[in-house]
This record gives structure tokens, sequence and C-alpha cells, in this order.
């Protein structure tokens, strides 16, 4: 079967780097491995160049100096067999392609100190954030401070989307900027093609723009109601004219929830045009888990088009700075990335407007919370461009292990999310023709934020660990 298996199925055979380079051209959730024509996005166009640009970005992260535990890629390998015990890497059998990891600076005036910019994006000593969700104001703008977050994330590699959370009053039903209904599509239509092309004299690129945040939610704040098919009716037939030929894709529908997913995304896909011009699937997480192929999600990884996360906070109750919330971000992140498949996701907020875990910087400390961190497991190493490959067998109870590679230099990375209070031995194999000499631990713990450890040889295409407690742990290695 050509191309790649979405469902949580390997791949019979898997690509080269050169098939996978050419399978990036087009959006990630291929099954068929056919092309899908979005008229809207310049989303494959932004993946076929990470995936060139992966290389880049894996080189300045992943081979840190002899001191901090390197990689020696000329060190001796000899062939083995995987053990009945060992958790197997296969880079043969490849799942979606990883388009991002972010947060968002809505409402935000600007970063709270300049390193912030660093600590976000930095692949080198931060947490290496690849995206950044901006907002549009109502009459069409994006506030200087956020302006300015945009620009510093962009020149540390990030790209840039934005979000709309309500149309301007005159175009909607209650003259309001809260609730009602959009009224006067065309003109809401101009004010985001305007709004791309004032970003662009600002320096920002946009990556995509949204349709609306959340149009199913009933809320007290900036907001519209739309139907599925309202929606899909405003991006067929304003929005996307709107856009097309300005380079920027197309993201809808952002519901708030998996419970409202399939009342909306099937709409988009029923409406052709609508289908036609968005080129990102997106939803929230605010509510019921992640469904495993149920028929809207299905419709999407058939589709040929991206499906993103856009939004989610840990929603335990109190500020916790610690590796509690950061494992319950983790495994946010896992079953999103392993359950439905998608090939973005992205905490909230940057910084907190109060008490809870709503954002990567806590409330009561005000420095980066450990879920900035843990996110940096996954953001600073599995860059854009990089796929997610199988990781099956034994995995410990407590455990969970997820598995990326960069088909440009066939470095990989697993992340390994340990729960367990106590320290939990794990042992990994990683199978094909050629595997990394050794790896490089990247740790956050207790206490631990991102730190590399000493380097683990390979044996036989084998190498076992012991995963702190409560802790997540990035391996990186380079063939």
């Amino acid at each position: 079967m050509n191309g790649l298996h979405l469902n949580g199925n390997d791949t019979e055979a898997g690509p080269d780097a050169s098939s996978l380079a050419s399978d990036a051209s087009s959006a990630a959730h291929d099954s068929s491995g056919s092309d899908s024509d979005s008229s809207g996005g310049s989303v494959a166009d932004v993946v076929s160049d990470a995936i060139s640009e992966a290389a880049v970005d894996a080189t300045a992260t992943d081979s840190p100096s002899e001191t901090e535990g390197g990689i020696d890629s000329a060190a001796p390998k000899s062939a083995g067999m995987p053990n009945s015990t060992d958790v197997v890497v296969d880079p043969n059998s490849v799942h979606q392609l990883i388009a991002g990891f972010g947060a968002s600076s809505a409402w935000e005036g600007g970063f709270q100190q300049n390193s912030d910019a660093d600590t976000l994006f930095s692949t080198t000593n931060g947490a290496g954030l690849s995206l950044l969700r901006v907002r549009i104001a109502p009459d069409g703008t994006t506030g200087a401070g956020e302006v300015a977050m945009a620009t510093a994330a962009q020149a540390r590699g990030a790209r840039v989307w934005a979000t709309p959370w309500s149309p301007p009053p005159a175009d909607k039903s209650n003259d309001n900027t809260v609730e009602g209904t959009l009224t006067n599509s065309q003109a809401f239509a101009n004010t985001l093609a305007q709004y791309v092309a004032t970003m662009k004299s600002q320096g920002i690129n946009l990556l995509a723009v949204s349709a609306e945040n959340e149009p199913d939610a009933n809320v007290s704040y900036e907001s519209c109601s739309y139907t599925g098919a309202t929606l899909a009716s405003f991006i067929g037939s304003f929005m996307g004219p709107a856009l097309d030929g300005s380079g920027v894709s197309i993201i809808g529908p952002e519901t708030q929830n998996w419970c409202d997913f399939p009342n909306y995304a099937p709409a988009i896909f029923s409406n052709t045009a609508a289908a036609s011009y968005t080129s990102i699937i997106a939803t929230h997480e605010y509510g019921c888990t992640p469904p495993s192929l149920n028929a809207a999600v299905k419709q999407v990884m058939s589709s040929g088009k991206q499906f993103w996360e856009t939004e989610i906070y840990d929603q335990t109750s109190g500020d916790d700075p610690g590796m509690g919330s950061a494992l319950r971000g983790a495994g946010l992140i896992y079953d999103a990335l392993t359950i439905a498949d998608m090939n973005a996701w992205h905490y909230w907020w940057i910084y907190p407007n109060g008490s809870g875990n709503g954002a990567l910087w806590d409330n009561g400390t005000k420095q980066p919370a450990q879920r900035l961190w843990v996110m940096g497991n996954f953001s600073r190493f599995a860059r854009p461009g990089f796929y997610r490959v199988d990781a099956s067998g034994p995995v410990p109870s407590g455990v969970s292990v997820i598995g990326f590679q960069n088909p440009s230099d066939n470095t990989i990375v697993v992340v390994a999310i340990n729960t367990n209070t106590a320290p939990t031995a794990i042992s990994l194999f990683v199978s094909g023709v050629e595997w990394p000499a050794q790896v490089t631990p990247w740790l956050t713990a207790s206490g631990t934020n991102l730190v590399a450890q000493a380097s683990i040889p390979l044996s036989g295409a084998r190498f076992s660990a012991t995963l702190a407690g409560q802790s997540v742990t990035t391996f990186v290695g380079k063939p």
C-alpha cells in the first residue's frame, strides 16, 4: 500500500527518505498516497520545506558536545534482533507528519522578559516551540505586543497563524462582539484578507488563518455562533475566495471539544468549495476524549488534510508548576498524536491571567512551569517535517513511548513518559538497516528542565535506560 497508514496501523513497507520528502508535498493525512488539492493553503509547500529544514534543526538540537553526551555517528555497530522484552521503534512503520507544537499569545501584550523568546522558541536553549497562535481582534488587527512576539517567534524558526474570536460587531446580528451570528460575510472575508496583507507588511508571513474560534461555544467573551453548515458556507463562498492566492492556509472548524467536532468537520467536507479551501482541520479538546477512528476522524484521515489540536490546558484546579501538571500535559500530547494521529498540538496561553494551569508560565512563581519543558521534550526534537513512527512492544506499566524520525537524515527521536513515582527500567530496539551508534537522553523531572544526560551506546541496535520517576525523557540519535 502506498503512502502512509494514519489509522495507527503499521505500513507494510516503510518509505525511504526520498519518498517521504515526496509525500510531504501533499498534506499529511493521505492513507492512499494520493494528492488532495487545497486551493486556499500553503501547508504542503511549508511541509516540503520543513523536510529539508529538519536536518538543520536536528543538527542544531540533536548534536550536543561530547561533554553533554553527544552523538558519535562513527562508532562501530553490530547487527541484532529485538528481545521479547524490547520496545521496538520501527522507522519503516510510518504514521503522520509532524507540523509542530505551539501555544497562543492571545490578549498578551508582549514578552514579560526579552529572554522569554528564547525560552519558548529556541532549539538550542529553549523548548523549541514551532507554532504561535495569535488573536485577530474584532477590528481586524493584532496588537503591537503580539506582533512583537510573533516577530521574535518567526525569527527563531516558528510559524505564526491567527484566529478571530469575533467578526466586527457591524458584521453581526447583535452588533456586539459576544455571541451573535455573522450577517455580512463578504465584509468579514475582506477584513481577513486585509489582515493577512497588513501582517505581511509588518514582516509576519502567516502560515494560516482560522475561520473562527470555537463556533460551537456559548460563552460571555468575544465569540460568534455558527452551525456546521453556516461555517462551511462562509469558508467556501467568502473566506476562501478572499484569501485565494495569498499563500495562507485556512483552518476550520476549531470546535470547542471532541463532542461537537462531528457536527462541524463533516459539514466542511460536504461543502465542495469549503473542502477545497480548507487545508487544516482543527479542534480544541475541552470535552470528551480523542476518538479513535470515528466517522469524523476517519474522514479527516482520508482527506489529505492536516489535523491539528489548537487549544487545551491542564484543567486540574490549583497552581501546579511541577511534574504533576507536566505529566498530564504530556499525556494529552501523547493521546492526540497516537489516538487521533494529529499533526500539531497547542497549549492554550503562554502567560497566565490568574490561578490555575492555563498557561506555560506559572501564576505563582511567574516562571516557566515544567509543562513548558515537557512540551520541549516533543517540540525541540520532533521538528516540523518529522514523522511519527511506530513504537510497540512490552511498554512497562505507567510508561508511554512514542517515536519520531527525520526523513532527511534518519534521526530517531523517542519520547518516554514515566508516570510512576519510582524509577522504571526500559529496553528499546531500533529496527531497520541503520540505527544510531548512541543516543542522548534529554530529561525533564523534578528539579530538571530538559537537560542532556550522559549518552547511551547502542549494541545490536538496542539500548537500555532507567527512566527517572515522574519524568519525561527524550532519546535522540542519528545514524
